[in-house]
């Protein structure tokens, strides 16, 4: 016989399981899709080279460089000893 505390830790634990599974779904799915894409993107690279050993032009698309502007910090004041006069 089961008490009814015990269904319910197992209601609970079978639900937080369906979560989980979810989650590692969802996550793998992510993750096929991200092998999917570099395969993609290999086998595009691959064709271009194929292409130029061949002898067929290709027209080459040059991605946009971003440039990030940074600050100069202040340089730091120096320590120690001071000279001798």
């Amino acid at each position: 016989m089961t008490t009814s505390y015990i269904r319910e830790a197992q209601k609970k634990l079978k639900a937080e399981k369906k979560i989980l599974r979810e989650q590692e779904a969802k996550e793998q799915k992510a993750a096929l899709e991200a092998a999917d894409k570099a395969h993609q993107e290999n086998m595009a690279r691959i064709e271009k080279k194929m292409a130029k050993i061949n002898g067929d032009l290709v027209e080459e698309v040059k991605p946009k460089k971003t440039t990030k502007k940074t600050t100069k910090k202040p340089a730091a004041k120096k320590r120690g000893r001071p000279k001798k006069s």
